[in-house]
């Protein structure tokens, strides 16, 4: 496996509501023996992090129908401190960035699935999985 150094499958939930990148994500996330949620809006992430849900990373777009992914990661990262989070958006860094609090990671659009991958070890911090609370 690529993204941990022991041989944790990590628990990622995606948050992306155009269909074909959300299943093109969970598939890439997959074939590296990651167990993927995927979900299309960012309640209801919230509402699986709220159910008692664990993860290890939370992979979301910025642009989604309702609550955007910057104030969902905000919130996420609010509730859950130690839980990363990914945050992706064809926007302009410069637009995106300076809304993202600490922990909480930028991976531009376009990106090929080892930039996702680079970015989610990022995440991670090199270090080994821990299972967040």
């Amino acid at each position: 496996m690529l993204l941990s150094k022991r041989h944790v499958e990590p628990r990622v939930l995606l948050i992306e509501d155009t269909e074909d990148t959300r299943e093109l994500s969970r598939l890439t996330l997959e074939s590296q023996a990651c167990e993927v949620a995927a979900v299309s809006s960012a309640e209801a992430a919230l509402g699986l992090l709220q159910a008692g849900e664990r993860f290890d990373l939370v992979f979301t777009d910025v642009c989604l129908g309702g609550l955007s992914g910057i104030d969902a990661a905000q919130r996420i990262r609010q509730q859950f401190p130690s839980l990363p989070v990914l945050v992706t958006s064809g926007l302009q860094p410069d637009r995106v960035t300076p809304q993202l609090a600490p922990g909480i990671h930028f991976l531009p659009k376009p990106y090929s699935m080892s930039e996702l991958l680079d970015a989610i070890r990022a995440c991670f911090g090199d270090h080994d999985v821990d299972r967040a609370a």
